[in-house]
């Protein structure tokens, strides 16, 4: 058997093309004008997976096909393959090859393909991913087996959204004219014609047992401007009449129920992994995980683990309901319930669930993971700890004999493979039954994981351990925030091909259609706060590029020790302290020469100061250390860690009194260091290395890529989520442009999602009681009605807002379930600050927000839903 392989494809002088196939490359031979072949009979598989790719004359891969999918299926009666293949690159309907299209909103059934062999056979192929369910893609011609223009073949679409036909060569005439087209899969009927002239084949040199394929692209479905609407909720946030206090995995189902009634298509929720480091409140953010491969046992649903034996399943039934009566989640005491159930049914079942072959199944899959991971939860329940620095002897995952450990720790570890095998078939379920009825369900991938976790523990090469993420100043914290993870080694990553990334997309893919980047930004540049900070304001870009000594120098503001090291007045520090400023001088201050104070070295970090104030629990204390680590960040530049003589202008510096020191030519010479070194100097840098890193994450899953870009946001992130297709985030009252006051709906990118509120930000409703001069002003030339603002959000003032960004050209409009109910007064929860899901400037995290209606009532609510489904439908 021999295979031709086709393509056109133009590369630069000493480049050359190369096939994969399988794990063999196999390289390309240069005809002319762009047009490369090769011949291969060495393959003996039924059916094979290719792609195309091009290497520099020093053999490196430097490109390479977007979608890496082109198949082939071989028949041993079948002599010669002639391949006409195109380049797949990236195009311009990406997000429309996305499983939340191809396994959701435009799935099919996929009839068999016809495996009819013909002695001479022509077979055309097409990708078209935006035919919709009712629609399949055809052929016609001017010749009879095409129709003659009046009908048209019906392709198959078993590879959908490849599309195929093979048609028996002997029965053509040559040349032929012929188009693609979109018809009516029940009628037949033609709905839509290429546009353009005829396509005309000439080719008849067709030998016998000559299997000739040629591939095409088309703008077929393009018109199809499908818009869809969803709804975004914690799975915390659910509440059935079901419940153990907290939503669960089963409890999506019925969710997914309620959208599917409302005509939606997309439920969003957070981060559903493992997060439990200490088995309280502290544990609540889903953001902070102890593994990226994990799910929360929390999430899992008691009675589909199984009954217990005799009264022990009443008991439980009583606990249940009473927490399910819980307003707010209450951490503590629904994780010290589900753990000892947990316990019971794994000592009742356990034996006879680890032998099934499911299980088994399981565990040979997911043991890469699945046992670092129960190794590190059977330590933190040893110990008492996460902190894997204090566990005696297993600090360092890489010395232990995990065959021996295993042994010795047996029962706790199959207890935690255990429970994660309850909880991947309960999400599994969930997954499968959202496909079924047509909602795609969209995940969230946090763009750190918890200092104390399994990755960092097992693969500390991947994570720079000695500096903290976070973000810089924004609307949400005046202080930044600190997320407490360690930022990437991305250097390593890097090396090992993003592999640590794309196993992590892997896995999500088999729960989620959809998934939310989490924090974006971070990949073109993390704030990185060093470990002695507890606020964010003493971080700095990375990557970026400080300015030299001599630079600075060159500009007129040379380096001085007063630049970098907080100093003050005793003026200034009987300002702040007031009675207490003899007190802090005395014990926090030393004096110089020049009756400058600065901090002691025992105080000169604001960690040192924490320490120092951890027993005082007194409102004056607590407010003492939070002035003293504002002095902390009182500083015009900070020196990098990694280039001595090289500095990064402070991110709140205008507000420091170092910039309040300097004479008027100075703070103009400043003021153009700082907006150069923010907005401008580290463009490139960012753009080219988030470009690098974004391309290896997309290319390597089917999910449709969403992001949030929110917060102080460079010019070049547009650029790369444009290039990239990935879906960003529009939130109103957070514009992109810093000019704007409010988000112009009308004006949002075809491939965004527009929300009206995020789990970070108030609701709707909370929002409009926050600033009754931006109300007024968002009522009168936002909604365009008269008047003054009322003083609550009204269900018809909710109405009109989720009318704006549902008409909005926005692909998806995703709003909290919060917002949606905000429409019906009737519905909605009396009092909407208990609606807020998070408050990111808090010391505590809050994580606690619950339905305060179950869904099976819900569901019962005609008119709301019913209203609902007019709202939603963004396609009439």
């Amino acid at each position: 058997m021999l295979l031709k392989f086709h393509i056109h494809y133009i590369t630069n002088f000493g480049e050359n093309l190369f096939i994969k196939i399988g794990n063999r490359e196999f390289a390309m031979n240069y005809a002319n004008a762009g047009f490369w072949s090769v011949e291969i009979s060495e393959i003996s598989k039924s059916s094979i997976k290719y792609f195309y790719f091009v290497k520099n004359g020093e053999g490196n891969e430097i490109a390479s096909e977007w979608r890496k999918n082109h198949t082939l299926k071989i028949s041993n009666t079948t002599e010669i393959y002639d391949i006409y293949d195109i380049w797949y690159g990236i195009g311009n309907v990406q997000p429309f090859y996305s499983a939340a299209f191809t396994n959701v909103v435009n799935r099919r059934n996929k009839e068999k393909y016809n495996t009819e062999i013909f002695e001479k056979i022509l077979e055309f192929r097409i990708n078209a991913p935006q035919i919709s369910k009712e629609n399949s893609l055809a052929i016609t011609g001017n010749i009879n087996i095409l129709g003659n223009w009046t009908k048209a073949l019906k392709m198959h679409d078993d590879e959908f959204p490849l599309w195929k036909i093979k048609i028996d060569a002997s029965k053509l005439q040559f040349p032929f004219e012929f188009k693609f087209v979109i018809i009516n899969s029940q009628t037949g009927n033609i709905t839509e014609w290429e546009e353009g002239n005829n396509r005309i084949f000439f080719t008849n040199n067709f030998l016998l047992s000559e299997h000739k394929t040629y591939e095409f692209e088309t703008s077929l479905g393009s018109r199809n401007n499908w818009r869809g609407s969803g709804t975004a909720i914690p799975v915390f946030s659910l509440r059935t009449e079901n419940s153990c206090g907290t939503g669960d995995f089963c409890d999506l189902k019925m969710f997914i129920d309620w959208l599917k009634k409302t005509g939606q298509v997309l439920l969003q929720i957070l981060p559903v992994n493992d997060s439990c480091a200490f088995f309280d409140c502290r544990d609540s953010s889903p953001y902070n995980t102890i593994s990226m491969y994990a799910l929360h046992p929390v999430y899992v649903n008691l009675q589909e683990m199984g009954k217990l034996s005799g009264e022990k399943q009443l008991k439980y039934e009583k606990i249940k309901n009473q927490l399910n009566k819980l307003k707010i989640v209450d951490y503590a005491k629904i994780i010290k319930i589900k753990w000892k159930f947990f316990r019971e049914i794994f000592n009742q079942d356990g034996n006879n669930c680890l032998e099934s072959a499911s299980y088994k199944e399981f565990f040979d899959k997911n043991s890469f993971w699945l046992k670092p991971y129960a190794m590190f939860c059977t330590l933190r329940d040893k110990f008492n700890t996460p902190d894997f620095n204090t566990w005696k002897n297993y600090e360092n995952f890489k010395k232990i004999n995990t065959d021996k450990f295993e042994k010795e720790h047996k029962k706790s570890v199959q207890f935690y493979c255990f429970l994660q095998y309850h909880a991947d078939r309960q999400m599994k379920s969930a997954s499968k039954y959202a496909r079924k009825n047509g909602i795609i369900l969209k995940g969230d991938i946090p763009i750190g994981i918890a200092r104390n976790s399994v990755e960092t523990w097992s693969e500390p090469e991947y994570f720079n351990l000695e500096n903290q993420a976070g973000a810089p100043p924004d609307a949400f914290s005046t202080k930044g925030q600190n997320w407490e993870f360690p930022t990437y080694n991305w250097n390593k990553i890097r090396e090992d091909s993003y592999k640590w990334w794309t196993a992590r997309l892997k896995k999500m893919s088999e729960y989620f259609d959809a998934f939310r980047i989490d924090h974006v930004l971070g990949f073109f540049r993390i704030w990185e706060i060093p470990f002695h900070s507890l606020q964010g304001l003493l971080g700095h870009f990375n990557p970026s590029l400080p300015y030299s000594a001599q630079e600075l120098e060159q500009c007129g503001l040379p380096m001085t020790k007063t630049y970098l090291t907080p100093c003050f007045r005793r003026s200034f520090i009987y300002e702040i302290f007031g009675k207490d400023a003899d007190y802090i001088i005395q014990t926090f201050f030393d004096k110089t020469d020049d009756s400058i104070f600065q901090f002691k070295s025992d105080f000169n970090t604001q960690r040192k100061i924490d320490v120092f104030f951890k027993n005082g629990c007194s409102q004056q204390a607590e407010t003492l250390k939070l002035r003293l680590f504002s002095l902390i960040n009182d500083v015009l530049f900070i020196e990098d860690e990694n280039k001595k003589n090289h500095f990064h202008p402070q991110i709140a510096a205008q507000s420091s009194t170092a910039y309040t020191e300097l004479d008027n030519d100075k703070k103009q010479i400043f003021d153009k260091l700082y907006d150069e070194f923010y907005y401008r100097r580290n463009n490139d840098l960012w753009k080219y290395g988030a470009m690098e890193k974004l391309s290896a994450l997309i290319c390597s899953t089917n999910m449709l890529a969403c992001c949030e870009d929110l917060g102080m946001r460079p010019d070049c992130v547009a650029d790369v989520i444009n290039d990239l297709q990935i879906l960003g985030l529009e939130v109103q009252r957070m514009p992109k442009n810093k000019n704007a006051v409010f988000g112009n709906t009308a004006a949002y990118s075809c491939y965004s999602v527009c929300t009206t509120s995020t789990h970070d930000t108030s609701t709707l409703r909370g929002w409009w009681k926050e600033n009754r001069e931006k109300t007024r002003k968002y009522y009168n030339e936002i909604l365009h009605l008269h008047g003054d603002a009322p003083e609550i959000c009204t269900g018809a003032v909710a109405e009109n807002i989720l009318t704006e960004h549902l008409k909005s050209p926005a692909l998806l409009a995703v709003f909290p379930l919060q917002d949606w109910l905000a429409v019906d007064e009737n519905i909605r929860r009396k009092n909407e600050d208990e609606e807020r899901i998070n408050i990111p400037a808090g010391i505590s995290h809050c994580w606690q927000y619950r339905m305060h209606i179950a869904i099976e009532k819900l569901l019962n609510e005609d008119n709301f839903n019913a209203k609902i489904k007019k709202l939603a439908n963004r396609n009439d």
